[in-house]
């Protein structure tokens, strides 16, 4: 059984996360645990993992703190290493297919809260570019007992399992969605691979934004067009200028955006045109004809 030890008191959303990815990587592991909460220096040094107290980060023994002077570290966009961070960072790759679905997460999820909890704000600090921001760690501070309730060793133990089995199954959900992703995208690029029209690609299905997004990694794809099995029709979608941005490399010409689907026929010529978003960035037809024919315009607009 391996010894898990973080601090007592209070709980904040990188011990927490960091707790929920050691429960998922023992679980695969066929592993069992306990965790201590406490600050007491001798337990620590007879633990087998020590996360988030302790100062001291030292991998090979186990030892995942940041609050010591100096540090743990920064990622190479100059985002602190929390404790969230250096569990993902020396864990996480167990729980992955590949390095891009450790990657996905660890901008998607873990970065973000290591910034709070460093004290960054990724939203002002706006040279932070490469983090699809969210606000996860806000709600793992709900779980922590308020002012007028009783925060007794006991109650604040079960309080930190119950935020940690919050953050274990949306890690275990982004687990999966990307690695599936994965999967659909070396799909995705056999097909782009055998097209001759490389700018305006072919799908007989829907591999959702994520992977139409990762299209950008190749240079010449301009638009996707898809079948939508949800409404039976054709739908058509700009590549982004790079897989982590919303900016499309083309979008539908503007006179298109936004209008009612009969003013939509008559203006493009495309007698079963749809529906055309308000940015630009999708459109579609009711048939692959009208879709590919909305396609083919658009590029030339």
């Amino acid at each position: 059984m391996k010894k898990l030890v973080t601090h007592n008191q209070g709980f904040h959303a990188d011990d927490v996360t960091a707790y929920a990815i050691l429960k998922e990587v023992l679980t695969k592991r066929g592993e069992t645990w306990e965790i201590t909460r406490t600050r007491d220096p001798e337990i620590i040094k007879n633990a087998d993992i020590v996360f988030d107290v302790g100062e001291e980060y030292n991998a090979e023994k186990n030892r995942y703190d940041h609050h010591q002077r100096g540090r743990a570290g920064a990622r190479e966009n100059g985002i602190l290493y929390a404790s969230a961070g250096l569990v993902w960072k020396h864990f996480g790759h167990e729980l992955c297919e590949n390095k891009n679905v450790w990657s996905q997460i660890d901008k998607s999820m873990i970065s973000a809260i290591d910034a709070s909890d460093n004290g960054q704000d990724v939203i002002k600090e706006t040279y932070f570019e490469d983090i699809i921001f969210t606000q996860i760690g806000q709600y793992f501070y709900h779980f922590e007992p308020s002012p007028f309730e009783e925060k007794t060793p006991e109650i604040l133990l079960g309080c930190f399992e119950q935020a940690s089995e919050l953050a274990r199954g949306i890690l275990v959900r982004a687990l999966h969605n990307f690695n599936e992703y994965e999967k659909a995208f070396i799909e995705a690029k056999k097909i782009y691979e055998q097209s001759e029209d490389k700018k305006i690609l072919v799908f007989q299905k829907n591999y959702e934004r994520p992977t139409w997004k990762r299209m950008s990694e190749f240079s010449e794809p301009i638009f996707i067009v898809y079948y939508n099995a949800k409404n039976d029709d054709w739908k058509v979608e700009a590549v982004t200028e790079r897989p982590d941005v919303q900016k499309s490399r083309k979008s539908a010409p503007e006179s298109w955006r936004g209008i009612p689907e009969k003013e939509l026929k008559e203006i493009t010529g495309v007698a079963d045109a749809r529906f055309c978003h308000p940015s630009g960035f999708l459109f579609g037809a009711k048939s692959f004809e009208g879709a590919m024919e909305l396609a083919k315009k658009a590029l030339l607009m």
